[in-house]
């Protein structure tokens, strides 16, 4: 089921029904096999929000992200970005334009032999600015994520883990895209440059109007980044909506599993509804044709496992893929 777009609000990103299947070594070809890493997902981005994507490792978050970053093509279905297809564009260094991304480690996205000035230099020339165009971007977008402009002419190596995030960030917005990606990019660093670097990227946000996708697994991040949280599990989508309503009321057992595996910061959260989540995700080899989660659920019933759940529209933009959602009783 496809999301209702809010009223007055523009979308950046859209994706109807995307399939990214992964075929095994081996076997025959009648019988070829394949690992379904994102079956069937739908879902928009609006201008200048965050999305955030949570779920357990292997649940396609990041494979999703790549199809978005135009690294990976779909095995069915495309991705829209303002409008225009970027799978119909063979051009794929002018998609720095539309959409760009800041990846977890950025020591081993930083090209170690080239000063952070030719680092952040070479996409603006690829993308057809002069030496001078490129220069005046440069010294214009370091300042704007706070980097000092005596660091230009370092190398990765000598920056500290937050500079070289600065520099990773200051590579993606260079070129002023509609849409960022952002797959865990304070993982790697120390919890006090974390907050930093959060706060950096909603400046940013806020400033060049820019819209994100934000994947990480610490729930408590999205929480403080996201306008929006989309649940992914095996594949699919499990729940997506507003996140005080993710948080507050969610409605499907995944995701009350995974928020029931944050700490309560406030004594108030201490009495809030918990699921304990056990047993591993299942093979995305061999899927059923019921519902992904249907073998860690406790609530599971006869059509969980024979039938697929569409997402159910819980009002105010709240979707949930659950054959009972709101008649669970958690």
């Amino acid at each position: 089921m496809k999301e209702e777009r809010p009223m007055n609000k523009k979308t950046v990103v859209e994706i109807n029904d995307i399939k990214k299947y992964f075929p095994l070594r081996g076997g025959n070809k009648k019988n070829k096999k394949f690992v379904k890493a994102v079956d069937g997902i739908s879902l928009e981005v609006y201008e200048g929000e965050t999305l955030g994507l949570v779920g357990e490792s292997g649940s396609g978050k990041t494979t999703l992200a790549k199809m978005i970053l135009g690294l990976l093509p779909p095995t069915e279905s495309t991705v829209i970005i303002d409008g225009k297809d970027i799978w119909a564009d063979k051009n794929i260094r002018g998609r720095g334009k539309e959409v760009s991304a800041v990846f977890q480690d950025p020591a081993s996205s930083l090209n170690p032999r080239s000063t952070i000035y030719k680092t952040l230099e070479r996409p603006l020339l690829i993308n057809g600015y002069s030496k001078e165009e490129a220069k005046e971007r440069i010294l214009e977008t370091v300042e704007k994520v706070n980097l000092r402009k005596e660091l230009l002419d370092r190398f990765p190596g000598e920056l500290s883990g937050g500079q070289q995030q600065r520099v990773s960030i200051a590579r993606a917005i260079s070129l002023m895209p509609r849409l960022l990606v952002l797959d865990e990019p304070t993982s790697a660093l120390d919890v006090s440059v974390q907050a930093q670097t959060l706060n950096e990227l909603l400046r940013l946000q806020k400033e060049l109007n820019m819209t994100y996708i934000f994947i990480t697994h610490n729930l408590s991040v999205v929480r403080y980044m996201s306008d929006r949280i989309c649940v992914m599990y095996g594949g699919k989508v499990m729940e997506i909506g507003k996140t005080e309503d993710i948080y507050d009321d969610c409605l499907h057992p995944y995701t009350l599993g995974l928020m029931s595996s944050v700490p309560p910061l406030h004594p108030r959260e201490r009495e809030r509804k918990k699921y304990l989540l056990t047993g591993d995700m299942p093979s995305l080899i061999d899927v059923g044709e019921g519902c992904r989660f249907c073998s860690r659920c406790s609530f599971r019933k006869d059509i969980c496992e024979s039938t697929q759940p569409q997402l159910k529209d819980m009002g105010d933009g709240h979707y949930v893929a659950c054959h009972f959602a709101g008649e669970i009783n958690f």
